[in-house]
């Protein structure tokens, strides 16, 4: 019986990294999840906002779950981009600040390393007090043709998506449209299909995108992947005509004025009542491990660790018979640029392999012998420049016969 304890990913050109731990299995987007990715896809994603005005989109890297290399965020917005109006030419056009420009600029620093951790990263587009706005356009011709600038950045930044927050657009100003039913429709349509499928578009549930647009006429919903509750600190599922509780988060709560203990409580309401997404907002540079692991400990089994070692590699374990004994076969692929030492315990053995370089294969066979027996648990140390990292996993131990 084969047991997938770590896989990668790659979609949009991108590595996305998961690994040894409870789950025993990659993050994709629920369109895209096997079998194998079941217990993690169960998982709710975990959604970071990064005002990148004040902080770097980088220190969402300095988060994974305990016992693991999977991040303990999912999607990463940056936080954010705007919807402006060009008076002149009467057209709403994509505009970056100097912050959000740096951080796009400066994706092998700033984006690349949350994708190599298995972290969607979405360019958020925001409102700026112009008139212009998704709930506003008159034509599919319009929407069309903002959804190009959009498909652009997420090409030209190599992003995952797209996350719309219909605040502050001030619709009116400037002689601008008053928001209608089809818009917000028509720019989904239209972005979807320069976006393709493995691409992601969320919502921010807020604004005239999201309470007047015809949901229902429209079928607009099929064109998102994830919508959320806006509102920190409370409960409100979305209410979304189409889609399902996998897709919705209905919690929400701010890193630095939420209390520890409302953030838990929602949390908990999360996986009790099904709900696929939990947000939050406001990571800082500070360390906030100790408030995420109180959350990733309820929707994920998993306390936080902050800025521990990371390495590029999947595991995958085997567990056979041999006669009347069991034996388990461990395989570790190195995919990154250290050299790496790995050792392989179980309750029937113990291996060490030294000097693992990028693209290099081992393999660790044991079998139950002198009346050791398999207990079905592992744990694979991977040691390289930054320290030891620890992952701890299972297999299933099939019947030999005893």
């Amino acid at each position: 019986m084969n047991e997938s304890i770590s896989r990668r990913l790659r979609r949009g050109g991108t590595a996305a990294a998961a690994t040894l731990g409870l789950a025993l299995a990659a993050l994709a987007a629920p369109a895209a999840a096997s079998a194998d990715d079941a217990a993690a896809v169960d998982e709710p994603k975990r959604v970071v906002y990064v005002e990148v005005n004040n902080n770097d989109l980088a220190n969402v890297a300095d988060y994974t779950l305990e016992g693991t290399n999977r991040p303990v965020f999912d999607l990463a917005m940056v936080f954010a981009a705007n919807i402006n109006y060009d008076v002149e030419r009467g057209e709403a056009y994509l505009h970056f600040n100097e912050r959000v420009t740096e951080t796009l600029q400066n994706a092998e620093t700033q984006i690349r390393p949350l994708q190599e951790r298995g972290t969607k990263v979405l360019l958020s587009v925001l409102g700026n007090h112009q008139g212009a706005g998704f709930a506003n356009f008159t034509s599919r011709e319009s929407a069309g043709a903002f959804a190009d600038q959009l498909a652009d950045a997420v090409e030209t930044y190599g992003l995952d998506g797209i996350d719309f927050d219909d605040e502050w657009s001030k619709y009116g100003t400037n002689g601008t449209p008053q928001p209608n039913s089809t818009s917000f429709a028509y720019l989904l349509d239209e972005l979807r299909d320069r976006l393709g499928p493995d691409k992601l578009i969320t919502l921010y549930n807020i604004g005239p995108s999201y309470d007047l647009t015809d949901w229902e006429g429209t079928g607009a919903a099929e064109n998102l992947d994830y919508s959320w509750n806006p509102y920190y600190g409370s409960w409100n599922p979305p209410q979304v005509p189409g889609m399902t509780k996998a897709q919705s988060g209905a919690a929400a709560v701010d890193l630095t004025q939420t209390s520890q203990s409302r953030a838990v409580e929602l949390a908990q309401r999360t996986v009790d009542e099904g709900y696929g997404v939990y947000v939050t907002y406001n990571l800082t540079a500070a360390d906030h491990s100790a408030y995420l692991s109180a959350i990733t400990e309820q929707l994920t089994g998993h306390a936080t660790a902050y800025r521990a070692p990371w390495y590029d590699v999947d595991v995958a374990a085997e567990a056979t018979c041999a006669g009347d004994a069991v034996k388990l076969k461990v395989r570790i692929d190195s995919h990154d640029a250290a050299s790496l030492d790995a050792q392989v315990v179980s309750s029937i053995g113990d291996r060490s392999f030294g000097d693992i370089l990028s693209g290099e294969t081992r393999v660790a066979v044991q079998q139950a012998k002198g009346g050791a027996k398999a207990d079905g648990d592992l744990t694979v140390s991977i040691t390289g420049p930054q320290g030891a990292l620890e992952l701890a996993g299972s297999y299933a131990v099939p019947d030999c016969g005893r």
